[in-house]
């Protein structure tokens, strides 16, 4: 049921991304890299090695982690 429900969290985010692709020509770029990240994550969830998917679930979250620091960091040093 979970994996189902981010399977279609995923679609749904995707179908947004590409309305703002087409509703705002200056962020393509953007939303492209955004549904092709969609697609790929959901179907992590299908992995069939419990191992493998904790691994990929924990490298994800720490990248997380390190993207949050990071935008605090810069907002901290007046780069964004």
């Amino acid at each position: 049921m979970i994996r189902e429900l981010v399977l279609l969290g995923g679609v749904f985010y995707i179908v947004i991304a590409l309305v703002q692709w087409v509703q705002n020509q200056t962020v393509q770029v953007e939303a492209a890299l955004v549904a092709g990240i969609l697609v790929v994550l959901p179907l992590i969830h299908y992995a069939r090695d419990e191992e493998r998917l904790k691994k990929i679930e924990m490298a994800g979250l720490w990248l997380a982690i390190a993207l949050f620091v990071g935008y605090a960091l810069a907002k901290a040093g007046g780069y964004l």
